[in-house]
């Protein structure tokens, strides 16, 4: 039971990074902008919260500034493919190397070589009192304060996409923003608007890995869940609801892998490591049918 109750907690703690990520994907693939460059994003968010923290001793100022880092990223990239026409999936990946080179020469530049590892303030953990003492059900109910803001958000995203006018019209806008243009609604700014909200729930994710669960910085500290965000938002069909089922698929499979690096085998860990992306690609191959598009994602929109 308690082995159970370990695992379910690990898997409730790399799901936040991974549903945070894909749904950032989901909302600005919802606008028809594809956002490849989480992966980048989550580099230099991990980066800049994390030395925001440990220098103000703040895990609130830590999770904002890595908002904001995702935010401008998200703006940036808005920015350079509809006013600039630049190829999102090119400019996607511009980004990854931008933003993982950024994080690791800022972290240079600022921290400097240091012979212990910075740590980063503890976020708390909120229970919900009897629910959070029951085996299994803890992981649910006893949780930082990240995990509550990534149910919440998941929630939120749903109700704004298929309860409201404005997350109608920008479903509306990655079917056919032509269309959707005609009916009056400013195609432009919602798409700016909704990859930098977007982003900016990227960089959340990007910051919850130091300030989270290693506690401290190192490079290329993502370890590609950026990718795999990509592809649990593809697997999701670009749906809020489907974001967090494939956040939590995807975090069983990588504790396990971690849980079969322990175990005595003639199997190089390596293998393990790998696990997660073939599951990715396994599940991309399984549901290929199913799988749905915006049908204007990935193109850029102008009215001549």
């Amino acid at each position: 039971m308690q082995f159970l109750s370990d695992f379910a907690s690990q898997v409730i703690l790399y799901a936040t990074i991974y549903t945070l990520a894909s749904l950032g994907i989901v909302i600005s693939g919802r606008a028809g902008v594809f956002n490849v460059a989480a992966e980048g994003i989550m580099l230099a968010a991990a980066s800049t919260g994390f030395m925001t923290a440990f220098f103000t001793g703040s895990w609130i100022m830590g999770f904002v500034v890595g908002a904001l880092t995702g935010a401008l990223f998200g703006f940036l990239l808005a920015l350079l493919h509809e006013r600039y026409r630049v190829n999102q999936f090119i400019l996607g990946i511009c980004l990854v190397i931008l933003g993982s080179g950024a994080a690791d020469l800022l972290y240079k530049i600022v921290m400097g070589v240091r012979l212990d590892a910075p740590k980063a303030p503890p976020t708390p953990i909120l229970s919900v009192p009897f629910l959070s003492g029951i085996p299994l059900l803890s992981a649910l109910f006893s949780a930082n304060a990240i995990v509550w803001l990534m149910y919440a958000l998941s929630l939120a995203a749903w109700w704004f996409f298929y309860r409201t006018q404005m997350g109608l019209e920008t479903r509306a806008i990655g079917e056919s923003p032509r269309s959707a243009d005609v009916a009056g609604i400013n195609v432009k700014l919602t798409r700016y608007l909704a990859t930098t909200v977007g982003s900016a729930l990227i960089g959340l994710a990007g910051a919850y890995i130091p300030l989270v669960v290693t506690e401290t910085y190192a490079p290329d500290i993502s370890a590609g869940r950026g990718f795999m965000a990509v592809g649990i938002a593809i697997f999701a069909s670009w749906k809020p609801h489907r974001a967090i089922i494939g956040g939590l698929l995807f975090s069983a499979i990588e504790v396990l892998s971690f849980q079969l690096q322990m175990l005595s085998s003639p199997v190089p860990y390596q293998f393990f490591l790998m696990l997660p992306f073939f599951a990715v690609l396994a599940v991309m191959m399984i549901f290929r049918k199913t799988i749905e598009y915006p049908a204007s994602i990935g193109k850029p929109y102008s009215r001549e």
